[in-house]
């Protein structure tokens, strides 16, 4: 089962990433709102930078800027991750436009400004607690094509969840100031269930 992280972004962004990295998290995504949180592309930049395996997205929620202001930044962070760049559109439960929609004039915009047709992009299933994958003509990475991410809070019974839904991902969205130990707590627990299962 791989564990995921959905991030605020701040000062330490990049340093949370870097952690999720050393974790065994297979994904960080970070919000781009810029009324609640800093400087998200520079917070991605930054986090590609000093990461190497961990796939890094750039999420937009549930009131989107323009397909072309989430294009350049994502066309920033693609060149910068080298292959890890993902697009996250919608917050589960959320309301707004079309999440599909939206993911997918974000990548018009990539292909014909930047040539960019490789960037996988994953979805909010309205009314949901879900994010589905969407491939848009390329081959995502290995396993997403059939998966969905559960998006959990700390404190949820992981094992409870893991055997009566039996996801392949499980997404953390941290809810306290320090990160840092929510994502380690969540990574152990994960960790300690998978040598249960074993």
């Amino acid at each position: 089962m791989e564990i995921d992280c959905a991030l605020p972004v701040g000062v330490a962004t990049p340093e949370h990433v870097g952690l999720a990295e050393e974790l065994g998290f297979s994904r960080a995504w970070c919000h781009a709102a810029p009324r609640s949180y800093g400087d998200t592309g520079m917070a991605l930049a930054v986090a590609a930078e000093r990461t190497s395996r961990i796939r890094i997205g750039l999420t937009v929620g549930g009131h989107w800027r323009r397909a072309g202001t989430d294009a350049e930044a994502l066309a920033d962070l693609a060149g910068r991750a080298r292959g890890r760049a993902e697009l996250v559109v919608g917050a589960p439960g959320g309301t707004g436009g079309d999440p599909a929609r939206h993911a997918a004039e974000v990548r018009e915009v990539l292909a014909r400004r930047h040539g960019l047709d490789a960037v996988p992009a994953w979805i909010a299933r309205p009314g949901a607690t879900e994010f589905v994958p969407q491939a848009f003509r390329v081959h995502a990475p290995r396993g997403t094509a059939l998966r969905t991410i559960v998006e959990v809070a700390p404190g949820v019974d992981l094992e409870r969840l893991v055997r009566r839904m039996r996801p392949a991902g499980v997404l953390l969205r941290p809810r306290t100031e320090d990160v840092g130990v929510e994502l380690t707590a969540f990574a152990e627990a994960v960790h300690a269930l998978g040598r249960l299962a074993a």
